[in-house]
């Protein structure tokens, strides 16, 4: 069942309670690794995570899980938790709050990572920071006791972060905005000039897409510092909409052609860690 991950969030940002992260995340609660993972696998318990964090002050605000369609997986799933620090959650002025994002599985696919993120309410969208904002542990035996040294070191990334948005802010950048576009379509959909150029079924974008790409959703998102353009796109890529042209396996085999279709919103918690930080590393070039 497809869900969004931006909106598992409390409507007015403040943290969540223990029973919120556990009804939307109960991997978090799973005190041993898939039956399916080797000897070689290090457990690494997200609720004790969890507790670490609160050590240092972050508290929840944002949690996600992958669905499955197996019962019996939904203990291992990969989940999303994003935290704020207590200082950035008593201050509700700031149009961007840092967040530390804590990613991690049970079933041996993933690593526990952290990430630098961020967090801008006037549309809700949650940013994870790319290269060089990220941290990870391997689930092995030798390393599951270092989590305290991955939050130092993430924790440590955000002013870095901070000053890269600021950096953004700053900077006009009409001139490279249809590039941008282009090379963000281009981490979802393949690119065609014209439908008889694609395979046979399949999802693509085309000159058509990129006007939507660049389209604001509120009077504030206009502009074309690189901040508001790297924010239009990243809403406009994460939760759809844009114009891309379609066609299905159904709709081939009843002889249909290819249509036009508004994008859907990315539902798959990987791909959605993927895009967005390949989306941070992309804004160099706006910067």
């Amino acid at each position: 069942m497809p869900f969004d991950v931006i909106y598992q969030r409390n409507e007015n940002q403040t943290a969540l309670s223990f029973d919120e992260i556990i009804e939307a995340c109960p991997a978090v609660l799973t005190e041993t690794a898939s039956p399916e993972t080797s000897g070689k696998y290090g457990f690494v318990n997200t609720f004790q995570a969890m507790e670490v964090l609160g050590d240092f002050g972050f508290r929840p605000v944002n949690k996600a899980q992958q669905p499955s369609r197996n019962p019996a997986n939904k203990p291992f799933a990969m989940h999303m938790i994003s935290f704020a620090h207590d200082d950035d959650l008593r201050n509700p002025y700031n149009e961007t709050r840092p967040e530390i994002i804590l990613y991690n599985s049970h079933d041996g696919k993933s690593a526990l990572k952290l990430f630098a993120g961020a967090y801008r309410f006037i549309c809700s969208n949650g940013i994870v920071a790319g290269d060089g904002f990220q941290s990870k542990m391997r689930h092995s035996k030798k390393t599951a006791n270092g989590f305290e040294k991955l939050l130092t070191d993430t924790a440590e990334s955000l002013p870095r972060m901070m000053q890269r948005i600021a950096t953004l802010q700053e900077t006009e950048t009409a001139a490279n905005v249809l590039d941008f576009a282009y090379n963000a379509a281009k981490l979802r959909w393949e690119h065609v000039h014209a439908p008889n150029e694609q395979p046979e079924t399949g999802t693509f974008f085309n000159t058509q897409t990129l006007p939507d790409l660049q389209g604001a959703r509120r009077y504030d998102d206009q502009g074309t510092n690189a901040w508001r353009v790297f924010n239009r796109v990243q809403e406009n890529i994460m939760r759809g909409g844009p114009r891309i042209l379609s066609r299905s396996e159904k709709a081939k085999e009843k002889g249909l052609d290819w249509k036009y279709r508004k994008a859907k919103a990315v539902s798959s918690l990987p791909e959605t860690i993927r895009l967005n930080r390949e989306l941070w590393d992309l804004s160099n070039a706006l910067a």
